[in-house]
């Protein structure tokens, strides 16, 4: 039986929407100056990630997740919420830290992703999917899963190839419980810095990007209205933005606002049916595809056990033992078995051969 939960935290992982037999999970991720309730609610209400999508998934189990993080860049009358200082890659070592120690806690590590991100949120967890590919220490592998278990990622606005910041300026201060400094651009707040079209941050996040993306199901939605900001009529992210065009993505224009193309208040409203159909599809097809790619990362995992032991308990040898390919009979084989199996053969090699070793000597 589902459970669902309003009780949404502003910070880290929330699960909004659990079912006892979910293989996957549909995290969302706001923008900036976001929150996980605001920027997912419309002006009627509707939470649809409890209002809308259970219903859209007509009996197919999710769980489904909100992230939360700072991405204020300026303060607030009300709240006392402070502007954020930390850079994107700060942001994303916290997500991978707070999604995977999550996920391990509700014992579902090994559960697909699917991601929906808005605006800024969208370049938030590319620069996380870069950070948990990068990771290979042990006593931190295992936050490697939010990587390996990404099965496909919805960016509704999110400026790829950045925005001109006098844009963001405008949206911000035409907020009513906004105090935004005079000086703001100028001194450029840490955010606002990595929207910049010219951001080296953001070029590198790109870059970087174009080496995993075609390992995911990827779809880019971009508004198709203007935003009224007190008389300024403004696109915040542009089509050329917001869909930089890639082999194998797809792409599709929202007929609402920037802001609103997030929010849903009925399942009549513009872009809700694009983005459910596939949320729902992708439910369907992600259990089996990510349980292959964690068969792989355990037979990586094995390899690179089997390299490390023999490193460090016969440095001079050659590794005539350590092909990463994998043995036959270890694909379903689950990794610490496999882990302790080959640490067991590998120890029993290096004895033999350090008993040859000192008889030749003593001979």
């Amino acid at each position: 039986m589902a459970t669902e939960n309003r009780s949404i935290g502003r910070y880290e992982t929330t699960a909004v929407y659990s079912h006892p037999e979910a293989q996957v999970d549909i995290v969302l991720v706001h923008g900036l100056n976001g929150s996980p309730s605001k920027t997912w609610t419309a002006s009627n209400g509707v939470f649809w990630p409890l209002d809308l999508l259970p219903a859209s998934l007509r009996g197919v189990p999710a769980n489904v997740l909100t992230y939360g993080f700072n991405a204020d860049v300026y303060s607030r009358k009300h709240g006392g919420g402070s502007a954020s200082d930390n850079f994107i890659h700060q942001h994303a070592q916290t997500l991978v830290t707070s999604l995977t120690l999550f996920r391990r806690g509700e014992g579902t590590s090994r559960n697909g992703i699917i991601w929906v991100c808005h605006s800024l949120g969208g370049i938030l967890v590319k620069r996380a999917l870069l950070y948990s590919n990068d990771v290979r220490t042990a006593h931190h592998e295992d936050y490697r899963s939010i990587y390996v278990s990404t099965f496909g990622l919805f960016f509704l606005g999110t400026p790829h190839t950045g925005s001109d910041v006098a844009t963001w300026g405008l949206v911000l201060q035409g907020m009513a419980d906004a105090v935004v400094p005079r000086k703001l651009f100028e001194s450029e707040s840490v955010l606002l810095k990595t929207l910049k079209r010219d951001s080296e941050t953001l070029s590198n996040i790109n870059n970087h990007f174009l080496d995993i993306y075609q390992r995911f199901r990827i779809h880019m939605a971009h508004e198709n209205h203007k935003t009224d900001i007190k008389g300024t009529k403004i696109i915040v992210v542009d089509a050329n933005s917001a869909s930089p065009q890639l082999p194998g993505v797809t792409y599709y224009g929202v007929e609402t606002t920037h802001a609103n193309m997030c929010k849903f208040s009925s399942a009549a409203s513009p872009g809700w049916r694009a983005l459910s159909t596939d949320i729902r599809q992708w439910v369907l097809d992600a259990p089996s595809l990510i349980a292959v790619r964690w068969e792989a990362e355990e037979r990586e995992r094995a390899a690179r056990v089997r390299n490390e032991m023999h490193e460090r308990l016969y440095p001079s040898s050659p590794l005539l033992l350590l092909s990463s390919s994998p043995t036959r009979g270890h694909a379903g084989a689950p990794w610490s078995r496999l882990m302790a199996s080959e640490m067991d053969a590998l120890l029993g090699v290096a004895r033999q051969e350090r008993v040859l070793a000192e008889s030749r000597r003593m001979g």
